[in-house]
């Protein structure tokens, strides 16, 4: 299944991205904020029964980025936005995040059934905290979660319903 943005496509995940996602996870600052490589590389060359794995591509077919829907809890409708990630710097702060994550959202809702996503970033992240607070109506901190450049930051949760973004809710 492909979903078709306004300025970006995603796709599904295949092993021939695996190049461009170790590459991706040589840049120190991408691995500050993505963590290390090993949930990624492993999932993509060995899908676990319980994610749904997109590849994000602009219009013109350049691969920029991944994201990875994971924990998906049929029974519970509930999943998380594991993995959001724009690989190439020269596409970071231009607002394709904010639309890779309304396409998979609108995939979790439409296409996965779920009732309610989540997503989950450190304080340090600030696209990411730009990007999930504009989109998700509601916030909760996990205090002290994450030690990063030798201190402790919260790690910041963010969740959504499927009548919430349905009605297009936005935080206040």
């Amino acid at each position: 299944m492909i979903l078709e943005g306004e300025h970006i496509r995603l796709r599904p995940a295949t092993r021939d991205d695996l190049a461009a996602y170790t590459r991706w996870y040589t840049d120190d600052e991408f691995r500050k904020y993505m963590g290390p490589p090993g949930d990624a590389l492993d999932a993509l060359q060995s899908p676990p029964s319980d994610q749904v794995q997109f590849s994000v591509e602009l219009k013109d077919s350049r691969l920029i980025g991944f994201i990875f829907i994971t924990d998906i809890r049929t029974a519970h409708r509930q999943c998380e936005l594991g993995l959001v990630a724009i690989g190439e710097r020269d596409c970071w702060d231009k607002g394709y995040g904010s639309e890779i994550v309304r396409l998979a959202l609108s995939f979790c809702f439409r296409e996965l059934n779920m009732h309610q996503v989540h997503v989950e970033t450190a304080e340090f992240n600030e696209r990411a905290l730009r990007c999930y607070g504009a989109i998700f109506p509601h916030e909760q901190r996990h205090r002290q979660w994450v030690w990063e450049d030798g201190r402790f930051w919260d790690e910041i949760y963010f969740d959504v319903t499927e009548e919430e973004f349905a009605a297009g809710e936005r935080p206040s």
